[in-house]
């Protein structure tokens, strides 16, 4: 989608536990061996004992409203996005946080469940619903996930993956000359849907969660999936579709592959033998920006990676004004995403 620089970032945060599980730690422990630290690449993972996720994200949302300024009246829809276990069944946690910030009833409340792209989805979803109603002054969005044994192992459920708990929050509007973090430029998406069956193999459907399992280890369903189609189902797949949603995004930022202004390619927040099966020769190959991993003390956040390394992007400075970003999203499914944003200023 193609917003021609009218749509303002005009805050993003997140909200990480403080307390973590190190890596170190839980291999002496014996949780987890050496190597499958190293392949994690991660040094630590935030961990959330007391709070639910969408407490969490009230308290991202929050922080993003008190940066922009913003009174929560003024927030026209509320985005949320997810991959876990909200903190009850058969419950409309879009609604709760809604009610826990002060919306407004004509504020629109809803949920994404899209597993690891969700948050991307669900900052599409915003930013189509604000070029498509002139009345609508924001649209917030959120993510959430807080993950834990035996059912979610943080450190084990994916053998490529460390999840880590936590929020985020994006405020976006359209543009009116006051302060953004970030120029929304374009956000685009492109899926390989045959790779659904990563997580199904060749089981049968289920009338109840769980049923005949006790956790959510899908490594047996990935490996009826590759006996089927090929272990290079998955990386032809990535390259091909992580090229597409980026030449179609840098299409419709009216920016060259080369412009020397597109200084990083921040990437999901997976294991570095993942990033390199998905990013890292299309990268090298169609970008001279350099790719950056920010997953080291985080790990994967669930829906929440895209928001969040864009409000790293914001916190760290990393870019000057004028200068561009490709930030790339991901999840099962399998969909890939691209958004580029620009540092206000000249």
């Amino acid at each position: 989608m193609r917003f021609d620089g009218g749509l303002g970032v005009k805050a993003v945060s997140t909200w990480i536990p403080t307390t973590t599980e190190k890596a170190a730690d839980v291999a002496r422990a014996g949780r987890i061996d050496q190597e499958t630290v190293e392949r994690l690449g991660v040094h630590e993972l935030p961990v959330s004992g007391r709070l639910a996720p969408p407490e969490m994200a009230v308290r991202a949302a929050r922080k993003a409203l008190a940066r922009a300024g913003w009174e929560p009246e003024r927030v026209g829809m509320l985005v949320h996005a997810w991959v876990y276990h909200q903190g009850y069944d058969k419950w409309a946690a879009p609604h709760y946080i809604a009610n826990q910030l002060g919306l407004r009833p004509e504020a629109l409340p809803v949920g994404i469940h899209e597993l690891c792209n969700g948050g991307t989805t669900a900052l599409y979803m915003a930013a189509a619903n604000l070029v498509a109603d002139e009345r609508l002054p924001g649209a917030l969005v959120t993510t959430a996930d807080r993950y834990g044994a035996p059912v979610w192992d943080r450190w084990l459920t994916h053998t490529d993956i460390g999840y880590g708990d936590g929020a985020t929050a994006a405020l976006l509007h359209r543009r009116d000359g006051s302060d953004d973090a970030l120029v929304l430029l374009s956000l685009t998406h492109s899926s390989a849907s045959l790779l659904e069956g990563l997580e199904r193999g060749d089981a049968a459907f289920t009338r109840a969660p769980l049923a005949g399992r006790d956790n959510l280890n899908s490594g047996v369903q990935r490996r009826q999936f590759y006996d089927r189609y090929g272990k290079e189902s998955l990386g032809e797949a990535a390259r091909r579709n992580v090229r597409a949603t980026l030449e179609q995004a840098l299409d419709e930022a009216g920016l060259a592959a080369d412009d020397p202004r597109i200084r990083y390619v921040l990437v999901p927040r997976v294991s570095p033998r993942l990033t390199e099966l998905m990013y890292a020769g299309v990268v090298a190959s169609d970008l001279k920006a350099e790719l950056v991993w920010l997953g080291a003390h985080t790990g994967h956040l669930g829906a929440g990676d895209m928001p969040a390394n864009m409000a790293d992007l914001v916190e760290r400075r990393m870019l000057r004004p004028g200068e561009f970003a490709v930030v790339a999203g991901a999840g099962g499914g399998f969909t890939w995403a691209t958004a580029i944003v620009q540092a206000p200023g000249r």
